[in-house]
This record gives structure tokens, C-alpha cells and sequence, in this order.
């Protein structure tokens, strides 16, 4: 079954699906802010942080992978169980951390409910890069607006009630399993998608050997942000680190912005790519990387006039006086649109291991500078040592983005 969806309609859902999506889990955070405070927001900062690496990994951007298989290497099935094997492994690990780790009996449950909720998450994205291959992005936006409202519903009323974050993030939790089992599963239907666990393990020892160059790379990416947030709890303190996660989430919702634009065109670039289409290439590329950076501006601009604002009307005035973290965060956010855009360019490209060594120079960047910016100048050394790493990482992706561009016009030349 076959439907030819316009990039247009496309964009429109997953623009729409994604900011409320991301606006949705930021509710989240001002409830911890509002109806807690900041060393709760700092508790509930470092679970992201612990458990996003690891599930970030397990999900070994299998979704990237099969929205970007234009010549059907793989069955749904394969991608479907590589994702269940991976995302269990994961959730095992983060067990392992938090038991033999010195937090809290609390923490450690909440930490671990953190990684629960993000697995759910992935066996759902793996039901999006089917439907993005298909370019059937109205499902996936449907299913985005459920999770966002349901979670942060549930999250919300639970925390007030019961004052308790615990209670708060298993039902969350308990919202996305839900939609995953009652919305996403279904969704599969109108394809008659075999789902089931595939037993062709030499198909499942390619597909993971083709995966985990980008799963490493994109493991990188989460420990790139994360080492801030690491450091910050070290050197500083759980209620810094609160803030900190708190007036950066802005870098949560400029992804969303590059999701939504960059899922809509993955499919599309990769099929240029396959065909070898210069011209269509970058003339899709250079329309998503235009629309980025007038995003990026607006939002720095937004920011430098109503930065004091917004912090005081979403969390509390108390946040007012990180005015200055907000805004070097805007430009952080700036040049990430940037990354996240060539990222989807050569990814489109089938360059996965080449990816592996820019970010792991990032790491080692932002790992230094971190350590050095955050002990010398507090809380806004952590956002000029991301700042750092990534225009390093924008300069070197440019040159891979540069190779695989001569690479269509040699394709087409033969």
C-alpha cells in the first residue's frame, strides 16, 4: 500500500507534534520548579543524564537507519528486534549504575523510572522510522501529541497530589506505554507490518554491524551535553545543576525544531542521494539549513529582549538572575541547528562510521574545556565549553557533508 505525501503536509505535522511535544515535557520541569525546587529539578536533571547515553545507544539510530533505506536491506522485523534486544540490554545497565551507585534509595528509583520511560520511548521510534520511511509522518505526530499531553498530565496532577517525584515519573512512564501499546502497535495495521521477533540472526549481525558506528557516534552526542551536567553536579551542586537543566532545556526544544524539519526530509534526501540527484539534494539541504538558521536567530532574538521574562513567568524569579545562561544558551542552540542539519545530510549520505571520530574529538573538547570553564567561571563555563565543541564539530562536518556531496556527482557520472 502506497501513498505519495507532500514534504509540505509533512512538515506541518511533525512542526507541530514536535514543538508540542517539547513544550509538553518542558511542563514537566516547571511543575518540578513550581511545585518543588531546584534540587528536585537537579534530581530529576541528572536521571536524564545518566540514562540518555545509554538509551540513546541501545536505540543504535536504528530509526535513521530504516527511515533512510531506500533500497530495502532490511524488513521491519529485523530493525523491530535489534531495537527490543538493545533497549533491554540498556535498561540492565542503567540497573547495574544506579545499584552500585551512592545515591539515595529515591534517586536511585527515579533515575531508574527515567530509563524505563526512555525505553518505552524507543520501541516507539522504531515504529516512526517505519512510518517516516513511508512518509507517513501524520501517525508519528498524532502518536508525539499523546505521549506530550498524557505524560505531563498524569506527571503533573500525580506531583501535586502527592508531592512525591517518584509516584510523578512512573506515571508519566505509565502514559507513554499506553499510547505505545494502544496507538503505535496499531498504526502498523495499515501496512500488514510483521513485527514479530525475527529469527535470521545473520540479518540481525549485519544490521547491527551497520548500526553501531552511528550508535556510537550518537551516544557521543548525549555524552557531549551531558559532561556539563556531570561536572556541574560535582563541582557545584544538585541545586545548580536544577538550574542549569532547567534554563537549558531551550536546547531540548531547539532539537525539536531541527526534528521535526529533518524527519520530514531524511527519507526524501536519501532517495537523491540513491538516485544520485545533485541538484535535488541541495536544493532540499540548503532550504532546511535556510529555514534553521532564521529559526536560530529569531530565538536568540526572542531571548536577548524577553530572557528575564520568560524565566521569571516558567519557573520562578529566582531564575531571573541566569538571564545571561539563557542567552548564551540561544547561541549555543544556534549553531546546534546547524550540526543537527549537516548530521541529517550525511546521515542521508550513509555515512555512519565516518561520523564516529568528529565526535569523538568533541568529546574529548568538551570533556577539557568543561572541566576547566566550570571550576573557573561557575554555571556559564558549561555552555562556552558546548559552544566550543560544536563549532569545531559544524567545521569538520562540513568537510565530510563536502566529500559525500562529490560523491553524488560521481555517481551520476557513471
Amino acid at each position: 500500500m502506497s501513498r505519495v505525501y507532500s514534504l509540505k503536509t509533512n512538515f506541518k505535522w511533525m512542526f507541530i507534534a514536535n514543538i508540542l511535544f517539547a513544550f509538553c515535557q518542558w511542563l514537566i520541569l516547571i511543575s518540578i520548579a513550581k511545585l518543588g525546587d531546584k534540587e528536585l529539578v537537579g534530581i530529576y536533571t541528572l536521571g536524564l543524564a545518566i540514562t540518555a547515553p545509554i538509551m540513546i545507544f541501545s536505540n543504535l539510530q536504528l530509526r535513521a537507519i530504516q527511515a533512510t533505506d531506500a533500497q530495502n536491506e532490511n524488513e521491519f522485523r529485523d530493525f523491530f528486534s535489534l531495537r527490543t534486544i538493545f533497549v533491554f540490554l540498556g535498561l540492565i545497565i542503567i540497573f547495574l549504575i544506579i545499584f552500585w551507585s551512592n545515591y539515595k534509595f529515591e534517586r536511585k528509583v527515579i533515575i531508574f523510572l527515567i530509563g524505563l520511560s526512555k525505553a518505552v520511548e524507543g520501541m516507539s521510534d522504531i515504529i516512526y522510522g517505519y512510518l517516516q520511511k513511508k512518509e507517513d509522518m501524520q501517525k508519528i505526530a498524532v502518536s508525539l501529541m499523546l505521549r506530550g499531553f498524557f505524560s505531563v498530565s498524569l506527571f503533573s496532577v500525580t506531583l501535586y497530589v502527592t508531592g512525591n517525584l517518584v509516584w510523578a515519573t512512573m506515571f508519566s512512564t505509565l502514559a507513554w506505554l499506553i499510547v505505545f501499546l494502544f496507538y503505535d502497535l496499531q498504526s502498523l495495521k495499515k501496512y500488514s507490518v510483521d513485527f514479530f521477533f525475527t529469527k535470521k540472526i545473520d540479518e540481525l549481525k549485519s544490521l547491527f554491524l551497520t548500526a553501531i558506528p552511528l550508535g556510537l557516534v550518537t551516544m557521543l552526542g548525549s555524552l557531549n551535553t551531558n559532561i556539563p551536567r556531570y561536572i556541574i553536579e560535582r563541582e557545584l551542586s544538585l541545586e545548580v545543576l536544577g538550574v542549569f537543566g532547567a534554563v537549558s532545556y531551550i536546547l531540548v526544544g531547539a532539537n525539536q525544531f531541527t526534528k521535526s524539519i529533518s524527519q520530514t526530509v531524511s527519507p526524501r534526501l536519501a532517495k537523491y542521494y540513491a538516485q544520485s540527484d545533485r541538484k535535488s539534494f541541495l536544493k532540499l539541504f540548503n532550504k532546511v539549513l535556510f529555514i534553521n538558521v532564521i529559526l536560530g536567530i529569531v530565538g536568540f532574538l526572542i531571548v536577548m529582549i524577553f530572557g528575564k521574562e520568560i524565566l521569571t513567568i516558567a519557573y520562578t524569579s529566582e531564575y531571573a538572575s541566569y538571564h545571561k545562561l539563557f542567552l548564551w544558551t540561544m547561541v549555543l542552540s544556534c549553531t546546534l541547528y546547524i550540526t543537527n542539519v549537516l548530521g541529517v545530510a550525511v546521515t542521508s549520505m550513509r555515512l555512519f562510521a565516518k561520523q564516529l571520530p568528529i565526535h569523538i574529538l568533541k568529546l574529548i573538547l568538551v570533556t577539557i574545556t568543561s572541566i576547566i570553564f566550570i571550576r573557573r567561571f561557575g554555571v556559564e563555563g558549561a555552555v562556552w565549553s558546548l559552544l566550543i565543541s560544536t563549532i569545531v564539530t559544524i567545521y569538520f562536518y562540513m568537510k565530510l557533508f563536502n566529500r559525500g556531496y562529490k560523491r553524488i556527482g560521481e555517481k551520476s557520472n557513471e
